[in-house]
């Protein structure tokens, strides 16, 4: 009779440790959870970090400008905004040649657009610092590794004549010399005009004379440089 009922008891015995294991996982835990989901306002904190960038820097004519030791007022801005023409601060007064010299540019000629192109090839002549004043009163502003002002193109100039009034009204606050308007406003260019004549502008009508003023007259100078 024990030894039938032994059987029983461990049968129970069983049962009740397979009952009070199982009560030891909470309803509806699981052995191998899942990954739990992303936090739903981490995308809310990548859209509002994205409204924290600052936008690209844009830059109008008339602004002052000063990276490194290069620094002037803008006189012209391309369509991307980031780029364009600085003009100098200060000014020149001088010959755009003191002999009567007709040179003529190797490849083509002068530029009308590219001042640098212009100013490059005026000081590779011979005795170019010697001949050439209003490209070496520019070229002087090439000092501590700066290399980049030259003699502005006719129409380089023409853009800057288009923003004048915001160009001057920053000189005058910086208590630098104005844009000059009026008499003796023409600013020398870097194209020649035969023998005897080179292009210069006049500020005030955003004009230069077709027929070029006399190389060895005294025009304004004002150096510019790309940015």
């Amino acid at each position: 009779m024990k030894r039938e009922f032994l059987p029983i008891l461990l049968a129970m015995v069983m049962f009740i440790f397979a009952c009070s294991e199982s009560s030891t996982e909470g309803p509806g835990q699981v052995d191998n959870p899942q990954e739990q989901p992303e936090n739903p306002d981490n995308g809310k904190e990548d859209e509002d970090n994205k409204g924290d960038e600052q936008p690209e820097a844009k830059y109008k004519a008339g602004e002052y400008y000063k990276s490194g030791l290069a620094e002037g007022i803008i006189a012209y801005v391309d369509e991307s905004g980031e780029h364009g023409l600085l003009i100098s601060l200060d000014e020149g007064y001088t010959q755009w040649s003191t002999e009567y010299i007709m040179l003529v540019v190797q490849g083509g000629e002068f530029s009308r657009e590219d001042g640098a192109r212009n100013t490059a090839y005026i000081k590779s002549q011979e005795n170019w610092d010697e001949l050439y004043p209003a490209v070496v009163w520019c070229d002087s502003k090439n000092a501590l590794g700066l290399s980049s002002w030259y003699l502005p193109a006719p129409n380089e100039l023409a853009k800057a004549a288009q923003h004048i009034k915001a160009i001057n009204e920053t000189l005058v606050s910086m208590d630098c010399e104005p844009l000059a308007t009026g008499v003796n406003d023409g600013y020398w260019s870097s194209e020649e005009y035969g023998v005897q004549g080179a292009y210069a502008m006049s500020m005030s009508s955003g004009d230069f004379a077709d027929y070029g003023h006399d190389k060895k007259a005294y025009n304004r100078v004002r150096a510019m440089r790309k940015f």
